[in-house]
């Protein structure tokens, strides 16, 4: 059967060939997706840090503050951002709340704040966690939950290489 083409067919099926061809292609690619992913299969151990089974209920190593690192304050790396660690136990504390904050009774000295802190003595918040004017410095409401910035520290094993130091 012969076709007989007339300039507007002509210009018709001129434009449809890009529309065509990109139709094409993405099928193509679509049913090379599809084949390469009936073949690949991910194990569950291999979605997480701690390389387990996602069905496996983990319990954490218990730690105390009876080790190397207790009482001694690890300082953060400069420049970081990050606030310091807790260096003591904090459980007989929990939960801090605005009205019952127990760290404010040994870290609530605005006037030590830029002064030597003799050894086994606690450091004051920073300024930074303050407000009011020089002389009369209050807790900044923000402020008074220490857990939701410093963590307590513990001499357990790193879940990632930290290579910074």
């Amino acid at each position: 059967m012969n076709i007989r083409q007339t300039p507007r067919s002509r210009h018709r099926l001129h434009r449809a060939g890009p529309f065509l061809t990109a139709a094409l292609a993405q099928a193509a690619i679509a049913a090379a997706a599809l084949a390469g992913c009936a073949a690949m299969t991910i194990d569950d151990r291999e979605f997480g840090l701690r390389k387990t089974s996602v069905f496996e209920v983990v319990t954490p190593a218990p730690f105390d503050f009876e080790s190397t690192a207790a009482g001694r304050m690890l300082e953060p790396l400069p420049g970081s951002g990050m606030p310091p660690m807790i260096n003591h136990a904090i459980d007989d504390s929990l939960p801090i709340t605005a009205a019952k904050n127990e760290c404010l009774s040994c870290h609530d000295k605005p006037q030590n704040i830029g002064k030597p802190v003799a050894a086994g003595k606690a450091r004051p918040a920073p300024a930074s966690h303050y407000s009011g004017a020089p002389g009369s410095l209050r807790l900044a409401g923000a402020s008074y939950n220490c857990v939701s910035c410093h963590a307590p520290q513990a001499d357990v094993p790193m879940l990632v290489r930290n290579a910074s130091r």
